[in-house]
């Protein structure tokens, strides 16, 4: 059995201008790389690279979209999937109401501004809602973290079913995550000084859950072997 993923549904109007962003797309579809033109809100694309590469390899997949139009009718596509959106402040304004009111099931957007104080009259109404960000290395560490967590409820949904084999692949999918998200927030890019810096420690908590004689990891492992079962490695 393969471990179904979360998708990630980005929305930017500059996807389709004048290859705007396309090393990014390249980078996480073919793993080549351009030189995109930036808007005032386009986040530094030497990280997103980066990042996009970490997406891949952990079978994380992203759709690209360009309008509010592109977006909602992706969201219907995958109705029965963990959906994580990624917009500007600019299309959040439109693009936050329409899934408030037609796509309940939709809890996770993250926005991505310059100016918080831009947005504050309609961010303000969906704060359960959003998550915003004026660093783009905090936001995609966020969005990693919280993509992991994901993985360990589906995890341990499994493992109260008896599917310990299928808990297991949750449970080494969102420790690579972990690991992945934990690597980044130590280097230089995250910043003291950023309204959404994300503290080092603030996950670890998450780690701990996996990791050790008596983590997640380690009880679905015995509960493998108590089957007589081989344990698969990640």
């Amino acid at each position: 059995m393969s471990v179904p993923s979360p998708v990630i549904i980005w929305c930017d109007v500059s996807f389709e201008t004048d290859g705007s962003y396309q090393s990014m797309k390249d980078e996480f579809n073919e793993i080549t790389t351009g030189t995109p033109k930036q808007d005032p809100d386009a986040m530094d694309v030497s990280i997103l690279n980066e990042e996009m590469r970490e997406f891949h390899s952990n079978n994380v997949p992203l759709v690209f979209v360009r309008t509010i139009d592109d977006a909602t009718k992706k969201i219907n596509e995958h109705i029965n999937d963990k959906v994580f959106i990624i917009c500007s402040g600019t299309i959040g304004r439109a693009l936050v109401p329409i899934i408030a009111q037609k796509h309940l099931t939709v809890h996770d957007i993250y926005i991505y501004t310059h100016d918080f104080a831009l947005h504050a009259d309609w961010a303000m109404m969906y704060v359960q809602m959003i998550k915003m960000f004026d660093f783009h290395t905090s936001l995609l560490i966020r969005l990693t973290h919280d993509i992991s967590k994901w993985h360990i409820e589906q995890g341990k949904s499994y493992l109260q079913l008896n599917d310990s084999i299928s808990a297991l692949k949750y449970f080494q999918q969102a420790h690579k995550l972990e690991t992945a998200a934990n690597k980044r927030g130590e280097t230089d890019w995250n910043l003291p000084g950023t309204a959404t810096r994300l503290h080092p420690t603030a996950f670890l908590t998450y780690l701990k859950q996996l990791e050790g004689e008596h983590g997640l990891i380690a009880q679905a492992e015995n509960a493998i072997r108590a089957r007589g079962l081989p344990v698969q490695n990640s």
